[in-house]
C-alpha cells in the first residue's frame, strides 16, 4: 500500500511518499503564504516524480500541520501530536516521548502503552517561534542557518540574551549587534537560549526519567548547536532520526495506511 503524508508547517511544507516500512520519496519547500494549497500540490507532484509514481498509485493522502486544511486533495487530516507520535513509534518502538521542534511551535508528546498519548506540552507564547527567531537572526546577522548551527555554546563568550521570552531575546540580540558584539557570539547565544527553552519544555509536565529514549523531530533538529545544548541538559537518550525534519509528514503517511 502506497500512501502520502503532507505536513503544512508555519514556514515549510514537507511531503513523504511511503510504502510498507519504507520512505519512497520526500519533498520540501516554502509554505507559500496564501498560496500554500498550491505549494502543497506542487511539492506533492515533485515527490511523486522522485518516486516514479502517478497520483493514482497513491491510495491515501493525509495532511497535518497548521495548514492541513488547505490541502484540498488530502483524504483526511490528523493533528500534529498524532502524526508525531506515529513517526516516533516508527523510528523507535521503545521511545517514551517525542519532541517536535518546528519553526513556530514545539510539542512534547509522552508515548504510553497501547498507542495512547500522555499529557501534551505546547510552547507558550514566550517560547514560541524558536526556529523563526533563528531565521530572523540569520537575516540580521547576514549568516546562513547552517553557519549558525555550527556555533556551539563556547562561542557565546559570555553573551547573554533573554531565555524566557523570544521577543526580548531578539531585542537583546539586536542590542548586542548595535554594540558591535561579533555576530558569531550573538548567534551562539541564541542557540543556547533555544536549547534551554527546549529542555524546559521537556521537563514541564510528565518528567522523563534518566535514560528514557526521546525522539526529536522537526526543522530545529537540523541546528546542531541547539541540539547539543539541549542534549547536554536533558539527561535523556535523545535520538534524531535521519528523516527527523520530515517527522510529521512521515507520521501522516503512516496514519494514512491505517
Amino acid at each position: 500500500m502506497i500512501t502520502a503524508g503532507i505536513d503544512v508547517g508555519f514556514e515549510n511544507i514537507k511531503v513523504v511518499i511511503f510504502s510498507g516500512d519504507k520512505v519512497l520519496a520526500r519533498a520540501k519547500g516554502r509554505s507559500g503564504g496564501a498560496q500554500r494549497g498550491e505549494a502543497a500540490q506542487e511539492l506533492y507532484a515533485r515527490a511523486l516524480g522522485e518516486a516514479g509514481l502517478a497520483a493514482d498509485d497513491v491510495e491515501n493522502v493525509v495532511a497535518t500541520g497548521q495548514g492541513k486544511f488547505d490541502v484540498s486533495f488530502a483524504s483526511k487530516t490528523v493533528t500534529e501530536p498524532i502524526a508525531g507520535a506515529a513517526a516516533a513509534r516508527f523510528f523507535a518502538a521503545d521511545a517514551k516521548m517525542v519532541m517536535d521542534a518546528g519553526a513556530d511551535q514545539v510539542r512534547v508528546v509522552p508515548l504510553k502503552e497501547g498507542g495512547k498519548l500522555g499529557q501534551l506540552v505546547f510552547n507558550q507564547k514566550c517560547s514560541a517561534g524558536l526556529g523563526t527567531m533563528l531565521r530572523f537572526l540569520s537575516y540580521r546577522l547576514e549568516m546562513s542557518l547552517d553557519e549558525i548551527s555550527m556555533l556551539g555554546e563556547d562561542a557565546a563568550k559570555g553573551i547573554e540574551i533573554n531565555d524566557g521570552c523570544i521577543v526580548f531575546a531578539e531585542l537583546d540580540a539586536l542590542e548586542n549587534l548595535n554594540k558591535k558584539v561579533p555576530r558569531e557570539h550573538i548567534a551562539a547565544a541564541a542557540n543556547v537560549v533555544a536549547g534551554y527553552r527546549l529542555n524546559a519544555l521537556l521537563h514541564d509536565k510528565e518528567l522523563p526519567e534518566k535514560g528514557d529514549k526521546i525522539i526529536l523531530i522537526g526543522g530545529l533538529t537540523q541546528n546542531k548547536a541547539v541540539m547539543d545544548v539541549f542534549r547536554k541538559r536533558s539527561q535523556t537518550v535523545t535520538v534524531i532520526p535521519e528523516d527527523a525534519e520530515f517527522g510529521c509528514a512521515l507520521g501522516a503517511a503512516i496514519k494514512a495506511a491505517t
